[in-house]
């Protein structure tokens, strides 16, 4: 590919024009202290189209934002012209190639290449991406593509799951905001993010909601101690989508908290999926073996009662 190297009035270029740029955020702010202090190192690549005066960027959009910032009217570029758009977009995801692209620069560049190349080519392109080459990360990344500049920046930052990202795609905009408002008063985890999110949208259809949020939860998150909030927003969770199971728990606590003043625990499986309980202890004696079966002995007919409740 040929470059004409020379000096363009910054006046000159396209800056609203991203054809080919896929940097978020937007690096200008990273370069101007270095432009500042030792000036513009590397030259921008830009493209000369027949039907435009105006030169679009191929790469180096944040060197050209920072020139301009600092005053800097006219800078060094290279120029290439009569080159398919394929090709220009290479160029451009060629030139990023040096640095780690984050999951949001990914899902950017990969939606302008399907724009321009069958989705057995951007396949194929994936492994650039350091991504291996499989239709489930064109799905994923469109997904991310789709999400608002909110979610994109929560993503960046590693405050969001990038697996839900697909789910977020098709939330609806008062669904999105009340998801934001559970990450801002509830410091999710990973973990918790998902598995909040997926009984939510079950629930929503299960009782046939028209938001994501119940009110019984939108109250909790009213609740001014985060320590508080947070567990109790578990516990109102837990309560609305597993009905059954905490009605069960409620009426089988006492003797599970008699046994275990005794130092004896008694486990179920998850939320009651099978008819059966362990219980379980350690010792020290065989004086205090004997007394520890004496009790279970004891209170037969009460493990009889949870067998029968569960």
């Amino acid at each position: 590919m040929n470059f004409k190297y020379c000096v363009v009035s910054i006046e000159s270029i396209d800056l609203e024009d991203r054809t080919y740029l896929f940097s978020y955020p937007k690096r200008t702010s990273f370069l101007k202290e270095s432009i500042k202090s030792v000036g513009l190192i590397q030259p921008p690549v830009l493209f000369l189209e027949e039907s435009s005066s105006r030169l679009k960027i191929i790469c180096g959009e944040g060197r050209i934002n920072a020139c301009q910032e600092l005053g800097i009217s006219e800078i060094p570029a290279f120029i290439v012209s009569k080159k398919p758009t394929k090709d220009l977009l290479l160029l451009s995801l060629e030139s990023n190639l040096f640095r780690i692209l984050n999951i949001v620069e990914k899902a950017e560049f990969i939606g302008k290449a399907l724009r321009i190349f069958s989705t057995d080519e951007v396949i194929k392109l994936l492994p650039k991406l350091n991504l291996s080459p499989s239709f489930y990360w064109i799905e994923f990344l469109q997904a991310i593509n789709r999400l608002e500049d909110t979610f994109k920046k929560l993503l960046i930052e590693e405050d969001l799951n990038p697996k839900i990202a697909k789910i977020l795609a098709y939330l609806s905009p008062e669904e999105k905001k009340e998801f934001l408002e559970l990450l801002k008063k509830l410091n999710l985890s990973f973990s918790e993010q998902k598995e909040v999110l997926e009984k939510l949208l079950d629930y929503k259809k299960r009782k046939n909601l028209s938001c994501l949020l119940p009110d019984k939860l939108k109250e909790v998150l009213d609740i001014e101690d985060f320590n508080k909030r947070k567990k109790e927003f578990f516990e109102t969770l837990r309560e609305l989508y597993y009905p059954h199971y905490v009605s069960k728990l409620k009426n089988i606590s006492p003797i599970i908290k008699k046994f275990k003043k005794k130092h004896i625990n008694i486990n179920f499986s998850p939320y009651f999926e099978k008819k059966e309980l362990e219980i379980q202890f350690k010792t020290i004696s065989f004086e205090e073996f004997k007394r520890k079966l004496e009790f279970i002995e004891e209170n037969k007919d009460k493990i009889k009662r949870i067998l029968n409740k569960i």
